[in-house]
C-alpha cells in the first residue's frame, strides 16, 4: 500500500521524502525523481535546497501554469511563481494553510540552517512533514493528524530517534520516510511499527 486515505485527503508516499497530498487541492512535498504523466500540482513544497528535495526536473514535470512553489527563504526556485517562508510563518495559499517549522541537524554537518518542515492543513486534515531533521525540541507538542518522519539516519534522525520523536508529537498516524532511496539511509520500518502503535508503513510508489 502506498496511499493512506484519511478522511477526505489521500496521502501517497512517492519515494524518499516525496509525498503527494490530494484533497480539494493537489499538494506535493519534496517530489524526487517523479517522471512525466503524474497529476499536476496546485502547490509544491520544498523543504531545502539539496538535490533530493529541490528536484527541478520533478517540479517541471508536475507544474501547470498556476502552480505555486513554496520554499525556504534561503532556497532559490527560478521560473515559477513562488512563495518564500521562514520558520514559524503561516500563510494560506490556494486555500491551503501552510506553517513552516524549523528543521535541522543537531549532531551532523548536513543541515545546519536554511531548511524547513511544514504543517499542511488541507481540507481540515493537518499533515506534518518534518523535512531533513534530527529530533529537535521544536517538535515537542506538535499536534497533527499525520506525521511524516525521516528515519534513515546519516542525514536525518535514525529509526530510534524517529521513535522518540513520535512519542513527543501528537498524531493519529505516524509514517516513516527518508529511508532506502539513497545510500546510507537503510532502516527497517517494522522496528518503527513495533515501537509506535499508531505507525503505518507505506510502500513507495516510485522505485
Amino acid at each position: 500500500m502506498n496511499t493512506l486515505k484519511y478522511k477526505n485527503v489521500e496521502i501517497t508516499w512517492l519515494k524518499h521524502a516525496g509525498f503527494k497530498l490530494k484533497g480539494s487541492k493537489v499538494v506535493y512535498i519534496d517530489p524526487y525523481e517523479v517522471p512525466e504523466g503524474h497529476e499536476k500540482a496546485d502547490l509544491i513544497l520544498v523543504t531545502h535546497d539539496h538535490f533530493d528535495h529541490l528536484d527541478m526536473k520533478s517540479i517541471r514535470n508536475l507544474a501547470k501554469k498556476d502552480t505555486m512553489v513554496v520554499h525556504p527563504k534561503e532556497c532559490s526556485v527560478k521560473g515559477f511563481e513562488s512563495l518564500a517562508l521562514s520558520a514559524n510563518q503561516t500563510k494560506k495559499v490556494k486555500d491551503v494553510e501552510i506553517t513552516a517549522l524549523p528543521a535541522y541537524n543537531t549532531d551532523k554537518p548536513f543541515h545546519k540552517s536554511g531548511g524547513l518542515g511544514y504543517i499542511v492543513n488541507l481540507d481540515g486534515v493537518k499533515i506534518y512533514h518534518a523535512g531533513d531533521t534530527d529530533r529537535i525540541p521544536e517538535m515537542r507538542g506538535i499536534t497533527v493528524d499525520i506525521a511524516l518522519l525521516p528515519a534513515g539516519g546519516t542525514y536525518t534522525m535514525d529509526l530510534n530517534e524517529a521513535i522518540k520523536a513520535a512519542q513527543e508529537i501528537k498524531a493519529e498516524v505516524y509514517i516513516p520516510m527518508h529511508y532506502g532511496a539513497i545510500p546510507n539511509t537503510k532502516a527497517n520500518p517494522a522496528d518503527f511499527k513495533a515501537k509506535v502503535p499508531k505507525a503505518l508503513i507505506l510502500e513507495p510508489l516510485l522505485r
